[in-house]
């Protein structure tokens, strides 16, 4: 009887760890994957969010003036981004500040409304800074480039 009982456990193990193993690497094959890359952080693959630049303008028949063109507008906009990023001690003091507003036993609900503010204006710069690009690189279309620029782009925003 024990040895009926022991392979039915057994059993039952190897089972569920099959199941478990199966769960689990499904689970890593699709979690954050937006461009068919592994990663966790959106911005990490393919230079962060040029990659998406560069599809959107896949189709549309540049030549290669315009190709060099807008290869230099985002190299440029690259080398811009990179002066106008916090250095390693911003980014420790960021972090050591959000630390001390958990920690602290006064507790300022201004001064963090005050911190979490220069964050967002940060974001929206960067945003704003994304989208001048988008628009310098539209300029150097030719109007047929333009309209089945806009096309594609309403055919890939309904989905």
């Amino acid at each position: 009887m024990k040895k009926n009982t022991l392979k039915a456990g057994l059993l039952a193990i190897v089972a569920s760890s099959a199941l478990l193993t199966a769960g689990v690497s499904a689970g890593e094959n699709n979690h954050g994957s937006h461009d068919g890359k592994s990663g966790y952080h959106q911005m990490k693959g393919e230079r962060g969010g040029h990659h998406d630049m560069r599809k959107m303008f896949r189709g549309l028949d540049l030549t290669d003036e315009q190709k060099t063109e807008i290869k230099a507008l985002f190299t440029a906009h690259r080398d811009e981004m990179k002066q106008n990023r916090p250095t390693k001690e911003q980014r420790t003091a960021q972090k050591a500040q959000m630390l001390d507003f958990i920690t602290t036993t006064n507790f300022s609900e201004g001064a963090v409304r005050q911190a979490l503010a220069a964050k967002q204006e940060a974001r929206q710069q960067k945003a704003v800074d994304m989208l001048k690009l988008q628009n310098q690189a539209y300029q150097l279309l030719t109007p047929e480039q333009q309209e089945k620029f806009k096309q594609r782009f309403a055919k890939h925003h309904k989905r």
